[in-house]
């Protein structure tokens, strides 16, 4: 009797260690992906060269969406798709000093949510 409360034990103990490591295991996992994103939402096209800047917006666009797909939660997936949507919104033609500062602007609440998504 003693034997098998001493095993229930065990098993409850080894069941809340594995918890414990998959718990850290998604917590590693966000913070990385937390890292890359914000590194990426800090991406501001160059107005001098358009073609060039809409190339990167489209291939910083696709990598927010990879990460998005990793997300273990679903508010961090949100506030990634919702920074590769407003990076989607960059093209050659409106990629010009008035258009990227008004841009830039409105990206700081996009920013902020991720941010905040990330906290």
């Amino acid at each position: 009797m003693i034997a098998r409360i001493g095993l229930a034990v065990l098993v409850v103990l080894a069941l809340t260690g594995c918890e414990t490591v998959q718990q850290a295991g998604e917590v590693a996992d966000k913070a990385g992906i937390c890292a890359d994103a914000l590194r990426l939402s800090g991406f501001v096209p160059d107005v001098g060269n358009p073609e060039k800047a809409a190339e990167d917006a489209k291939r910083t666009a696709e990598d927010l969406r990879q990460l998005a797909e990793q997300a273990p939660d679903e508010t961090l997936r949100n506030a990634l798709e919702d920074m590769s949507n407003k990076v989607s919104e960059l093209n050659p033609g409106n990629i010009n000093p008035g258009a990227v500062a008004d841009w830039v602007s409105d990206k700081v609440g996009t920013v902020e949510a991720l941010a905040r998504a990330c906290g």
